[in-house]
């Protein structure tokens, strides 16, 4: 009998390895077939992951499957490969797991071994190791100088990369989320290392630069990592083969990257005459100064800020793009806005028109627009916490030691529940009052940021980087959609888009 489970890891692997390949010229008519996440015998609901995958429709799939089950359901995965787990988008289940039973819940070791190349990142720890670099973290992410620092790269990238390009495109067809990727990495880059790879470029350098692009093969191919058992992706990691093979190149590829970054800035606080820098990385090993700091815990945590900071930003801008682009009442809401709450209409710097930091917080509009595409399309679409003691959740799912939990947050915003009978609409107006304020919705009812002791550290300077970034470009460009063009979510780890955002940039009258 044990020969069993040997041969269905064999033969999930090999349909595993099936996948990438796309065989759209002998089945292209089905993949358009969309199916819930119904359990099999024996199988479990692994066919209708792996379908659901296959088809770039994993996020659709999820979402239609809590709505059935009533916001919670028990994964059943194949008899022979421990895959079990509760997937949820219960508000009441995210408030109990976040927050108020937060000590019963961690990241556990599942998360840890498949999110192996963040290393001791802060988020692939748990305990005191994750108190120590929350502390850190937040005294530096809290430092005044360092935040005016931010915004002022922030500014001079824009001026001198950004609207550069858009300016030398003006007219074509441009792939907008590839814009933002490149822009948001070399904008972290610059905060967290201290330097500009110059991945977007004029001259079209980003065809030979493989780090960003690093970064993104590993986050496409580790969601294979969660929707076949831990023995498959074992087994293709050993032999180096599949999407295993990508993980690791890409992995050694930002190594050489971050270990060189790390090696310049130990040679820089050398020297007498340089100056303190105000990048992360800086900060890292001044603090590290203090105690002990080695390469490797350096590494993990650049690693970490660098995927983070970026996916999520660049995913939020394609998102909020698109969605502006095709519904131009929004569009002329947030230009009047612009208009009325801020200075932009009479100052001009390098050409471009650009908001001051002090104006940010007057732009209620736009932060509302920032809050309802995280609603609909948030960056990172699911969470996993592991028990690690009994517990009863609020739904009446009875939680034993050990059992791992997925938070569905792309399915949370789209809880009629929550958000009203208008949930799958594009609605600003939502997150604001009859006074015009903005109205304060509980993180475990919107949990982009999560909630509780992990609530993300980062929330404030992600949203003054993006009212900066889009007033900018809203105010002086106008973006229309390609023809043709057709939109919908890639299956990662990161909510990206499956075909690009193909648009036509135009340069406004101001």
């Amino acid at each position: 009998m044990a020969i069993i489970p040997l041969l269905a890891i064999l033969l999930l692997t090999l349909l595993s390895l099936a996948l990438p390949w796309r065989l759209t010229s002998i089945i292209s008519s089905i993949r358009n077939t969309n199916f819930s996440l119904i359990e099999w015998p024996v199988l479990g609901v692994l066919p209708g992951l792996l379908w659901n995958a296959w088809t770039d429709n994993l996020h659709g799939a999820a979402d239609r499957t809590l709505k059935e089950t009533g916001g919670t359901f028990v994964f059943k995965g194949p008899w022979f490969a421990n895959m079990d787990f509760i997937a949820s988008s219960d508000p009441l289940n995210a408030h109990h797991i976040f927050s108020k039973s937060y000590a019963k819940y961690r990241k556990g070791q599942d998360f840890k071994a498949i999110f192996e190349f963040l290393g001791e990142g802060i988020f692939n720890v748990d305990g005191e190791a994750w108190k120590f670099q929350r502390q850190l973290l937040h005294s530096i992410l809290n430092n005044e100088e360092l935040q005016n620092h931010m915004t002022t790269t922030l500014k001079l990238k824009m001026e001198t990369t950004l609207f550069p390009v858009l300016d030398a495109r003006a007219g074509a067809e441009v792939d907008m989320q590839e814009v933002a990727k490149m822009f948001m990495f070399d904008n972290i880059c610059l905060w967290v290392l201290g330097f500009d790879p110059g991945y977007l470029s004029v001259d079209g350098r980003s065809e030979t630069f493989p780090y960003d692009k690093a970064f993104e093969e590993i986050f496409e191919a580790v969601i294979y990592r969660h929707i076949v058992p831990r023995g498959v992706w074992e087994f293709q990691k050993r032999f180096g083969i599949g999407s295993e093979k990508k993980i690791s190149h890409s992995t050694k590829v930002l190594d050489e990257f971050i270990y060189n970054a790390i090696r310049i800035k130990k040679q820089e606080m050398q020297k007498e005459e340089q100056g303190q820098q105000l990048d992360m990385l800086t900060q890292l090993m001044i603090a590290g100064q203090k105690g002990e700091s080695s390469d490797k815990s350096l590494r993990d945590m650049v690693f970490t800020l660098i995927a983070a900071g970026k996916d999520t930003l660049s995913s939020t801008l394609s998102w909020l793009l698109w969605l502006v682009a095709t519904h131009p009442d929004v569009e002329k809401k947030i230009l009047e806005e612009i208009e009325r709450e801020t200075a932009m209409a009479g100052r001009q710097e390098s050409g471009v028109f650009m908001i001051d930091k002090d104006e940010m917080n007057r732009l209620v509009y736009l932060h509302a627009i920032i809050c309802e595409t995280l609603r609909l399309y948030p960056p990172a679409p699911f969470e996993l916490r592991c028990a690690i003691e009994d517990d009863m959740l609020p739904s009446g799912h009875l939680i034993h030691k050990g059992t791992r939990i997925l938070f569905s947050i792309y399915s949370m915003g789209r809880m009629e529940e929550i958000w009203g009978k208008d949930c799958m609409e594009f609605k600003p107006e939502r997150w604001i009052s009859e006074q015009g304020s903005l109205i304060h919705i509980p993180s475990y009812k919107f949990i982009n940021f999560l909630a509780g002791p992990r609530y993300c550290l980062g929330k404030s300077l992600s949203f003054m980087q993006l009212k900066f970034i889009v007033s900018t470009l809203l105010w002086n460009y106008k973006f229309d959609m390609a023809e043709g063009q057709i939109v919908k979510p890639f299956p990662s780890t990161m909510l990206t888009m499956e075909n690009g955002l193909k648009m036509r940039v135009s340069k406004r009258d101001v």
